[in-house]
C-alpha cells in the first residue's frame, strides 16, 4: 500500500467509543428475541422496519403499523411467524 492508503487506514477509536461498545453487547441478549421475530418475518417475505412509534411492517406496497412489541407479537401470530 502507498502512505495515502496506510495514512487512511487508521482509525482512532476514543475511551468513551469503547465503553459504549460493552454496553451494546449487553443489549444484544435483550434484543435477540426482537431479532428472531424481525427474521421470521423476513423468512416469509416481510419487512420490518423500526419507527420511533413502533415498527411499520410491509410486503408488496401493503403495510402496517405496529405501536409496540406486544403489536408485533400478534401481527406475527396472524401471519403464522411465531407460535404460542
Amino acid at each position: 500500500m502507498s502512505g495515502a492508503h496506510e495514512k487512511a487506514a487508521w482509525v482512532f477509536v476514543p475511551p468513551e467509543a469503547a465503553l459504549e461498545n460493552t454496553h451494546v453487547e449487553s443489549n444484544a441478549k435483550v434484543d435477540k428475541p426482537l431479532a428472531n421475530l424481525i427474521a421470521g418475518f423476513a423468512l416469509r417475505g416481510h419487512a420490518v422496519h423500526r419507527l420511533e412509534s413502533g415498527f411499520l411492517v410491509t410486503r408488496w406496497g401493503m403495510s402496517r403499523h405496529c405501536p409496540d412489541y406486544a403489536a408485533l407479537v400478534n401481527f406475527g401470530r396472524v401471519l403464522g411467524v411465531c407460535h404460542a
